[in-house]
């Protein structure tokens, strides 16, 4: 300021001038502050609004989560309960299935073969029809270009006939023919048609099942009076049994006297049969030792003790004879109607086993013929040579009806034999 005052008045406007710059830039620098100061309170304003809409959206997302995790809960609720239903159904289902008659089952499996060879036939022939198609498509195709090509040479100036020579096209490639044997059998994924839809059926079923349950009550029944009867027919056979042994006891020293005089007779026959069979004789004692033991197993098989020593052939055939004897008398005084029931009981069992050694003898020929065939799997195959072999049809085979013929043939010899 002193210097201002000393200046004259000419050097005066250039400082005012150099004093007005600063003082606008303060003002300019004021403006921008305040308006830095009003965005930021706008910005601040706004973040808040934004803060506020931010926590409104997450407590409605909240409140949104909380309904879904409730509607969750009762769906799971629902699966439970709709699982549980499902086990129960498929329980009742199987049991229903045990109780639906086989021939039922077959004829549905059957109708959905037939149901799956008809979609089968018809996906062939939809394939058949866009293959024809899409030749009849390219061969006019085809046909169309050709033509066009002539039309245009002959526009050109060429005659017709050098226009179709030239205009002419080779014939397209025609697709392959649809491999329709490989097509397979698709399952639409429908259940089977239940046998059971009325509650009527069960009820039914359930009637059944108690007749029969009643008749085999009845029956148990009078098997356990026949029981009771045979039990005391078989006390009074084992005492007129006993009493029999008793009087076989007796006899038994009779027999060992005959035994004696027997075997006497018997090394007389011996010597003379050495003597006048000579190089037979080691056959006939092979023959002898085979008809002892045979006789030995069926003594013992009928109830004889051998523990004591080695009896004779002779003696056994004596004691079976004898048996033999007593038991055709005891079966004469025993009841008739019992005789036949036991021999139909003994006709039973043997006629069983018999079966099972025919089962046991195919059963061991199918092991040897799958043992054949394995052997023949395994080995290198053969390269056949030369015209191949024209099939013949094979002659028809009977083998049941001689199975039969052999089986009644069996049992005749075998009356025969009883008899």
């Amino acid at each position: 300021l002193r210097i201002l005052v000393g200046m004259p008045a000419c050097c005066l406007v250039p400082h005012a001038s150099r004093l007005a710059l600063p003082q606008q830039m303060l003002e300019e620098d004021a403006i921008r502050f305040d308006t830095f100061l009003k965005e930021n309170d706008k910005k601040a304003h706004e973040a808040i609004k934004k803060a506020e809409k931010e926590t409104k959206l997450k407590q409605d997302k909240v409140q949104e989560i909380k309904k879904l995790n409730q509607a969750i809960q009762v769906v799971q609720s629902d699966m439970s309960k709709h699982k549980e239903a499902l086990e129960d159904c498929l329980k009742y289902k199987q049991f229903l299935d045990s109780l639906t008659p086989r021939e039922f089952v077959e004829d549905q499996k059957l109708k959905k073969k037939e149901r799956q060879a008809t979609r089968r036939q018809e996906r062939i022939d939809a394939r058949i029809a866009a293959w024809e198609a899409s030749k009849k498509r390219l061969a006019e195709e085809w046909a169309a270009k050709e033509q066009a090509d002539i039309e245009a040479l002959i526009k050109a100036g060429k005659s017709k006939k050098a226009a179709k020579a030239a205009g002419s096209r080779p014939p397209p490639k025609m697709p392959a023919r649809p491999k329709v044997d490989e097509e397979p059998l698709t399952s639409s994924g429908q259940e089977l048609d239940m046998y059971f839809t009325e509650p009527r059926q069960l009820l039914d079923i359930f009637t059944q099942l108690e007749e029969q349950n009643l008749f085999l009550i009845q029956n148990s029944q009078e098997t356990e009076q026949a029981l009771e009867v045979l039990r005391q027919d078989f006390s009074e056979t084992q005492k007129n049994m006993d009493g029999k042994t008793w009087a076989l006891n007796e006899n038994i020293d009779e027999l060992k006297v005959q035994i004696d005089e027997e075997e006497a007779k018997a090394q007389q026959l011996s010597k003379s049969i050495q003597i006048s069979s000579g190089d037979l004789q080691g056959r006939q004692d092979d023959l002898l030792k085979r008809l002892h033991r045979k006789v030995s197993s069926v003594y013992q098989q009928c109830g004889f003790d051998a523990s004591g020593g080695t009896p004779n052939t002779l003696f056994m055939l004596s004691e079976l004879e004898a048996r033999l004897e007593d038991l055709l008398t005891s079966i004469d005084k025993m009841p008739v109607e019992y005789v036949k029931k036991a021999e139909n009981m003994k006709e039973v069992k043997r006629r069983e086993k018999k079966r099972a050694q025919q089962q046991a003898d195919q059963d061991r020929i199918q092991e040897e013929r799958n043992r054949k065939s394995n052997e023949r799997s395994m080995q290198p195959p053969k390269k056949r040579t030369g015209r191949q072999v024209m099939f013949r049809s094979a002659p028809i085979r009977r083998t049941i009806e001689e199975e039969k013929d052999n089986e009644n043939q069996e049992d005749l010899d075998e009356l025969k034999y009883l008899t």
